[in-house]
């Protein structure tokens, strides 16, 4: 098993109105009880009750509490016989504790997670939260967060297979941050092809993992409390005992969009499509009437970090602005799909009244030019048959299409 770590700081500006961009909420677990939502959650981890550390765990540890927290609560107290040799060492079970998740009952291929919970203060605690694939394995990963030793710094990563069947990590470390001082908020969003990491609706980093991302199916979440294991460097010291880790809220964001679609532009009537329905780089994209063709149809795919990705039906080549273009008048064409900015776009709802007219604004022009620039039928040509491109928000119906789900 290969670990990379990297060590980052947090930046200091918030980007909270972002991080829903383009999805809906479809979880909001407040734990106001008055026990365990049993419709989401079982108790322990999906393969049993015991894990990478020294505690067991047993249904009483998780917890309901009047005042509208899960608290799981770890203790010195011996409720299983059991040595383990794991990747931290030979282990004996002597503490117990909890953990909840919910296989079986909440899966999600992508979207994002919040989370806000507070860590105990004992370093040899491990408070963790992740997700694992629906069939009780144990990757790929996905790691929200995980405290260990210090509260001052939280890990974050994510593990699969690699091409040579063996199981690999990229694993960092949040620095300079607070775990145990109170509420704090731990954010995960991933998609088709990325994956992002936030802390109290900041960004902390963001990873590019198109092939790999490719083993991520249903994953479901685990919320757990260990005792050393990670945290072998910390000695246990029994007065920190019993420990608890306290969640307040969870919420679960999916994306709005998955499937195949039509484009048709409000004004024109027409359909977004690739020349003459080659399979050639960079054939122009344009506008013509519906004929039915797969080269009208698009994959709509969510790629991550708010981003959607368009393959056109006919060929899997991949919506694309010519030569990583910025300007007002930027061609569009097909290319093979490389997970570029250029090839990713924000799908921008124009009146939530009507929430199949959207704006498709092009992610590589967010940052690389004074406006960000979107999808556009020529103002001075709006017959059938005209090359498509992009151009600032002119507040115009040249600008919006229709999604049309197949």
């Amino acid at each position: 098993m290969m670990i990379i770590i990297f060590i980052f700081g947090l930046l200091a500006s918030s980007i909270s109105a972002q991080l829903t961009h383009g999805q809906s909420r479809v979880l909001y677990e407040t734990f106001d009880g008055p026990s365990l939502n049993t419709t989401i959650w079982n108790n322990g981890y999906p393969w049993g009750s015991y894990y990478n550390h020294r505690a067991n765990t047993t249904p009483r540890q998780a917890k309901i509490t009047p005042d509208g927290f899960l608290n799981i609560t770890a203790m010195k107290e011996r409720t299983i016989t059991l040595g383990l040799m794991t990747e931290y060492g030979p282990i004996d079970l002597d503490f117990t504790s909890g953990a909840v998740n919910s296989n079986g009952k909440f899966c999600m291929k992508n979207g994002f997670i919040d989370i806000s919970l507070r860590t105990p203060q004992s370093g040899s605690t491990w408070p963790s939260v992740f997700l694992v694939p629906e069939d009780g394995g144990q990757v790929p990963m996905l790691t929200v967060m995980e405290v260990f030793n210090s509260r001052t710094r939280y890990s974050y990563g994510f593990k699969y297979t690699n091409d040579k069947n063996e199981v690999e990590e990229i694993s960092f470390v949040a620095d300079n941050i607070q775990t145990s001082d109170g509420i704090h908020r731990y954010g995960l969003d991933w998609g088709y092809d990325q994956i992002t990491w936030y802390y109290d609706d900041k960004w902390v980093n963001t990873q590019t993992k198109s092939d790999e991302l490719r083993q991520v199916d249903n994953m479901c979440l685990v919320i757990s409390l260990g005792v050393g294991g990670k945290s072998k460097e910390t000695p246990i010291a029994p007065q920190d005992y019993p420990s608890v880790m306290s969640v307040d809220l969870l919420e679960i964001w999916q994306p709005k969009y998955d499937g195949f679609y039509k484009f048709q532009n409000v004004q024109t009537g027409l359909l977004l499509e690739i020349n003459s329905a080659t399979h050639n780089w960079g054939e122009q994209v344009l506008q013509w009437h519906d004929n039915g063709g797969d080269w009208q149809i698009w994959h709509v795919q969510y790629a991550g970090h708010g981003q959607y990705r368009l393959i056109v039906a006919h060929s899997r080549l991949g919506l694309d602005s010519d030569n990583w273009g910025t300007d007002d008048g930027t061609k569009l064409i097909q290319w093979p799909y490389h997970s570029g900015n250029n090839q990713l776009w924000k799908i921008q709802v124009v009146d939530e009244n009507t929430p199949d007219i959207v704006q498709l604004i092009n992610v590589h022009t967010l940052t690389n030019s004074d406006a960000g620039k979107m999808i556009s039928v020529p103002a001075n040509d709006v017959s059938a048959g005209v090359q498509l491109h992009l151009w600032r928000d002119l507040n115009s119906n040249l600008q919006k299409w229709k999604m049309i789900r197949l």
